[in-house]
């Protein structure tokens, strides 16, 4: 009896509500919601260059701002190489070295460390030491090329297996235009020179 009971319910509980859909039509549309945010425009990368930039007391520390119009995401990721030195390829052809930061160097009197942090509209670079950043020289301050390479969440989760320690591997994945090479290089040449053999990622 119960369950007779519960299918009459159901019947007229769907007459009920046939009646009133045919009585008042169906309500009016909703509001439309919130425009979604613009895409990376397909980009995978995004690569802005510095050069000239140098390191100076107190701080120590350089703020690269990116271009106003770079609309940055809390949750890109955000990698830093310094040109550290110039080979020569196969063909004999000038071959730009990057090194991705943080780079830590054992010097004379002690480690340096070459680093960085980044926000969605600019990066700074600093220098942090375990001896006074003013004994260093303009060699270890002065004049370095910087690329930075801001890369979109939805983008860099997709590619785990790059090696982000290689700045040619990076290009390929992503994607980034092939910049002329700076000539300011011949600090770098020399800065190899006189590390050579004691150069390590930090």
């Amino acid at each position: 009896m119960a369950t007779l009971n519960t299918k009459l319910l159901f019947v007229l509980a769907g007459l009920f509500l046939a009646s009133c859909s045919e009585e008042f039509g169906n309500g009016p549309r909703g509001p439309e919601g919130p425009v979604g945010p613009d895409g990376v425009k397909g980009e995978s990368g995004f690569l802005f260059e510095y050069s000239n930039i140098s390191f100076t007391a107190p701080d120590f520390e350089v703020y690269l701002d990116y271009p106003q119009d770079f609309e940055g995401l809390e949750s890109d990721m955000h990698l830093v190489y310094f040109l550290w030195d110039v080979q020569e390829d196969e063909n004999g052809d000038p071959l730009d070295i990057w090194r991705l930061l943080p780079q830590t160097i054992l010097t004379d009197v002690g480690l340096l460390q070459y680093n960085y942090d980044a926000s969605r509209i600019d990066t700074r670079l600093f220098m942090d030491a375990e001896f006074d950043l003013e004994a260093l020289g303009a060699l270890d301050t002065d004049n370095w090329v910087v690329r930075v390479v801001v890369i979109p969440a939805t983008n860099w989760n997709a590619r785990i297996a790059v090696d982000f320690k290689d700045y040619q591997a990076v290009e390929k994945a992503y994607g980034l235009p092939e910049l002329e090479r700076s000539d300011d290089v011949t600090r770098r040449l020399k800065k190899i020179s006189r590390y050579n053999g004691f150069t390590q990622a930090g």
